[in-house]
């Protein structure tokens, strides 16, 4: 899904929404912690124009470099485990019906319709490609597809992948749905069916402790931090937690950090995804990576895949950076320039940035292919993705084009 679905103009990745409709933000069903990620993962590939759900193939380093480090052997084991289980997952949707049904004594009340409806069509790993190859399943189409009724719930992507566990998601989702009101009352049970936890916690300070407060501390890092009263009834036990937090609107585009660094703009010119741009900025952050690097794994990644060398450009750019691949040639690049230009070590930050420009050609036409491309001619997208921000145009003693930039 590239921004809000329901713009005419596609924002910035970082500001990116992801929508479900209510009967799915409301729907019984569990997700373990590797599975919420890979769904958010599927639900950022959803296009607005999108009628039918296609097969993904979503790298293993973006479901697991999300939280911030990179991918282990136990981590694949996790995921080729994990495609058996999601496979199996059955979403509990009820709706009211429109029939009456009698029951003895109580009169005439309205009978619930309900489905058990699988969410995935399938769940397969390619450990050829250490990809995920997934699809929705057909039946869940109403539930993510087309949604302009406004019968929906939308969040910002960026506070998403904020998120560990799968629990504190759901309930974001749920508050979400409600954050024009800014409270959200939910009895016990009712939270207990959605978040298919029934039959367990029936000690509630224990449910307190490992789901509700563990949801407020990691919600407290996002747009929808929240405090809750504890509700009980005349048996002095707890039937209904009562939400509070700020009002939250549906906003069409929240305000958030824009893609105006240059290596989140080189990301995004390859195709690198939100969640995976995300992750990668989690790593810098933590200092495990620098900006440099990354403009340089997309480099030479650029190189290789106009050689046909690479089948996915933007696969194999997440994939070196999270793990690494080029770390030791990217610091031996920067020890053999400041030793030609005589220079004392200085910021990666500073090194120059060099782009074939027909690799830019090339990557211009993939995006226009996917429609999101800058510009409509290959000048206007020079012009706006790379000499308003102070790259230059330079042809070298072979004849070759170069676009270059000091970072």
């Amino acid at each position: 899904m590239q921004g809000d679905l329901f713009a005419h103009e596609k924002p910035e990745p970082d500001s990116k929404l992801v929508v479900q409709r209510n009967d799915l933000v409301n729907a019984r069903f569990a997700l373990t912690t590797l599975e919420m990620r890979l769904f958010m993962a599927m639900l950022s590939r959803i296009e607005r124009e999108d009628t039918e759900f296609h097969e993904l193939h979503i790298p293993v380093t973006e479901v697991v470099a999300v939280s911030g480090r990179r991918p282990s052997s136990n981590d694949y084991q996790q995921l080729k485990d994990m495609c058996a289980l999601l496979a199996s997952r059955v979403l509990y949707i009820e709706r009211p019906s429109k029939k009456k049904s009698k029951r003895a004594g109580q009169g005439i009340e309205e009978a619930p319709s309900f489905s058990n409806t699988p969410l995935m069509a399938y769940a397969d790993y390619n450990s050829e490609e250490r990809a995920l190859v997934v699809r929705f399943n057909d039946r869940v189409r109403e539930h993510l597809l087309q949604l302009n009724e406004g019968n929906f719930t939308q969040a910002q992507l960026m506070q998403l992948l904020k998120l560990k566990s799968a629990h504190s998601y759901r309930i974001y989702w749920l508050l979400k749905q409600y954050g024009s009101f800014g409270t959200r009352t939910i009895r016990v049970d009712e939270l207990k069916r959605v978040l298919d936890l029934e039959g367990q916690y029936k000690q509630f300070p224990l449910f307190k402790l490992r789901v509700l407060d563990r949801a407020q501390q990691e919600l407290a890092q996002t747009n929808l931090a929240f405090q809750y009263d504890l509700i009980r009834g005349k048996s002095n036990s707890v039937e209904e937690i009562r939400f509070r937090f700020e009002p939250v609107t549906n906003e069409v585009l929240l305000p958030s950090l824009p893609a105006t660094t240059e290596w989140q703009k080189v990301l995004l010119e390859v195709g690198v995804s939100a969640s995976s741009i995300a992750a990668v900025g989690e790593l810098i952050d933590k200092g495990d990576i620098e900006p440099g690097y990354v403009q340089y794994v997309v480099h030479q990644q650029r190189s290789k895949s106009s050689q046909g060398k690479i089948k996915s450009l933007a696969g194999a750019v997440f994939t070196s950076i999270t793990k690494g691949h080029l770390v030791e040639d990217y610091h031996k690049m920067v020890q053999q320039r400041q030793k030609t230009s005589g220079r004392k070590p200085a910021s990666s930050s500073h090194q120059l940035i060099r782009i074939r420009l027909q690799e830019a050609r090339e990557a211009f036409e993939v995006m226009q292919h996917k429609k999101t491309a800058k510009g409509t001619t290959f000048e206007e997208n020079l012009e706006l993705v790379y000499l308003s921000q102070g790259f230059r145009q330079e042809k070298d003693a072979q004849g070759i084009e170069w676009l270059i930039k000091e970072a």
